[in-house]
């Protein structure tokens, strides 16, 4: 064995061993994030698309993927022949996409003269991107794919380059076509190919050096012919050119400061956003130039401008403004940048190392503290999407409703002055079913009801500003969806900012030949009660209504220790959202109340339940049975012990 050699192999691969442990560590917890946004329309869109041809020829295509035929194909991958979806699969090869186009980029920006430490450096900056968060840990976006096959065509061009083989050539080509037909981006970075050929022309013969790009043209002018033969749906984007989509765009190239100055930002202009950006931007070019990296700096300005020129040319405010994922091809051209800076902390002397370290310490404090937080974002609603999904695909007859849960959720602060800056998860436009029929195969029928006041207060203390699913409902409303329901699950906004989904009953038509084993005045009689332990103590009440209660009545739900009043969970039915005053007549209501148990001592509690006007203080009177009469009208439904 040659030693030697294999300790120069080890010292030349330690630090893309490194950049792949950073991606894992960062990416690895979107494996279990599941479908969100759009994700289940769009396989079910490209279901129905199952081979080019289909794809290209469909007059009306069910997605506005059709000029991504090879995204089309690839999701594909996933799909079962009854529609589930592995979506763990999805996202290992999203994030394996973005390891490859990372370990593949230092040798391309080598390739235009970057020194080796600039070019891991900015390798490194582009790996941790905070940006990029939403293009990776989205398993269905595209950019990751199209870089990942235009860094592989460029550097199989610089292998051209190099030794003159003509395979080089073909395998490049062959990894730009896959770019262009997996993403429409990857087409105005034909220039690399150009570039590289004109920094390589003293490397090859004359006759290879003036032609071999051109090949690479002629691949975006067939790709833009297909394009314009195709059946398009218009009007995906809107219109472009808007001062503010550049701005948003820009802020993502000075992130280190438009993140650590947002509160200052804020309130600032569009003219003075555009123009402390722009300032930002040139200062860090000069500051390059000024210190011998001027040579690295036309390909990081074209690349950069090749990625965000296109963007702000065809896209709306509307559009963009949820688009960070969009940034992803760009950063390349952000991290040459940022990467030379970077360098100056180990290159430089004096002031010009400690401004070095000051980027540093920037991006990588910037990068790894909002990964943090995009990834802890992610989690809580994708995890309280995944527990909605289990429960729809449980079985595919009974009917839930779905009250208060979250269609996107934000930051607050923003990260950022310009844009939305969370996480859309579930939209309205779309059933909650999507996603469990993607997930499972099966799915109940789903309502989605908003109710804005009930939880109010835990929401506005929540760590994230929330859009709710539904309408906003008044009692009445509600109570008939829980009639047509055969469950009604609440969201809790939890103060340490997660989710928690809750059952809290359902609404039916009353059993008129069944028994009661309580009564409260004339207005309702208590059917069935049942107390149990499970991850708490689970109560379950079903009250017949015989005539409206009033409007101030509610629910008594008290916890006795021998003589002694320990406790209660009055409220309203269904979570607080019912009252009784909403309650019809000739219906009967499953009063659900999950109670935690941790606020307990060690003993035996009893739990009695009765009816009473929540003004006055003043209790229905309460009989067992057809006339017995309880003791401070509270009926007797339990006990539960706490060991």
């Amino acid at each position: 064995m040659d030693i030697s050699g294999l300790r120069a192999r080890l010292r030349e691969g330690w630090f893309y061993g490194l950049l792949a442990l950073i991606i894992l560590a960062l990416y690895w917890p979107a494996l279990r994030f599941g479908l969100i946004w759009d994700d289940p329309r769009y396989y079910h869109g490209v279901w129905s698309q199952s081979s080019l041809w289909q794809i290209f020829t469909s007059p009306q295509p069910p997605t506005y993927q059709f000029y991504r035929p090879v995204a089309v194909l690839y999701s594909h991958l996933f799909i079962s022949p009854d529609g589930v979806v592995n979506v763990p699969w999805a996202h290992a090869l999203q994030i394996a996409a973005h390891l490859v186009a990372t370990l593949t980029l230092a040798p391309v920006l080598r390739a235009f003269r970057f020194d080796l430490l600039h070019a891991r450096l900015a390798a490194l900056c582009f790996a941790i991107y905070p940006l990029s968060y939403y293009g990776v840990a989205w398993q269905q976006n595209q950019q990751p794919w199209m870089l990942m096959w235009l860094l592989l065509a460029v550097f199989a061009a610089q292998q051209f380059c190099a030794c003159r083989r003509i395979v080089f050539l073909g395998l490049s080509l062959g990894a730009y076509a896959l770019a262009l037909l997996f993403q429409e981006g990857a087409a105005p970075f034909v220039f690399v190919f150009f570039w590289l050929a004109l920094a390589h022309r003293r490397e090859i013969p004359q006759r290879y050096w003036r032609w071999w790009p051109l090949l690479h043209l002629a691949l975006v002018g067939l790709y833009a012919l297909m394009w314009l033969t195709m059946p398009i749906q218009r009007a995906v984007t809107g219109r472009g050119f808007q001062p503010i989509v550049l701005a948003y765009f820009a802020q993502g190239l000075v992130f280190p400061l438009s993140h650590l100055l947002v509160g200052w930002l804020t309130d600032w202009s569009l003219a003075g956003l555009l123009t402390f950006f722009a300032a930002v931007w040139l200062l860090l070019t000069f500051g390059l130039w000024k210190w011998g990296l001027g040579h690295t700096l036309p390909m990081s300005w074209a690349w950069t401008a090749v990625g965000i020129l296109p963007l702000w040319a065809g896209l709306s405010w509307g559009y963009a403004q949820l688009g960070a994922r969009l940034l992803y091809p760009a950063a390349v051209g952000m991290a040459g940048i940022w990467g030379g800076w970077m360098a100056l902390a180990v290159t430089g002397r004096g002031w010009r190392r400690a401004l070095g370290v000051v980027a540093f310490v920037s991006v990588l404090g910037v990068s790894l503290q909002q990964w943090r937080q995009f990834q802890r974002l992610h989690q809580v609603g994708t995890e309280h999407l995944a527990r909605a999904v289990e429960v729809l695909s449980q079985a595919p007859g009974p009917r839930q409703l779905f009250v208060n849960f979250p269609d996107r959720l934000e930051f607050r602060p923003a990260p950022y002055p310009l844009g939305f800056w969370g996480l859309t998860l579930a939209p309205v436009v779309q059933d909650l079913r999507d996603y469990a029929l993607a997930a499972h195969g099966q799915s109940a029928e789903d309502r989605s009801l908003s109710v804005f006041i009930a939880g109010a207060g835990d929401r506005e203390a929540w760590p994230y500003r929330v859009d709710m699913r539904g309408v906003n409902s008044d009692p009445a409303a509600l109570f008939n969806a829980a009639l047509w329901a055969d469950a009604v699950y609440l969201s809790d906004y939890l103060p340490d900012g997660a989710l928690r989904l809750r059952e809290v009953g359902d609404a039916r038509p009353a059993d008129s030949s069944s028994g009661f084993i309580a009564g409260f005045g004339d207005a309702v009689q208590l059917v069935e009660a049942d107390v149990s332990q499970a991850d708490g103590l689970h109560i379950r009440l079903v009250w017949r209504c015989l005539k409206p209660p009033q409007p101030d009545d509610t629910i008594l739900v008290h916890f006795w220790q021998g003589e002694t009043f320990v406790g209660g969970a009055d409220g309203d039915s269904l979570g607080g959202l019912v009252p009784p005053a909403a309650w019809q007549p000739g219906t009967e209501i499953v009063d659900v109340r999950q109670i935690d148990l941790t606020q307990f001592g060690p003993g035996t509690y009893q739990v009695r339940v009765g009816l009473y006007d929540r003004t006055t203080g003043q209790r229905y009177r309460a009989v067992a049975g057809q006339s017995d009469w309880v003791r401070d009208d509270a009926f007797l439904i339990g006990e539960f012990h706490v060991p």
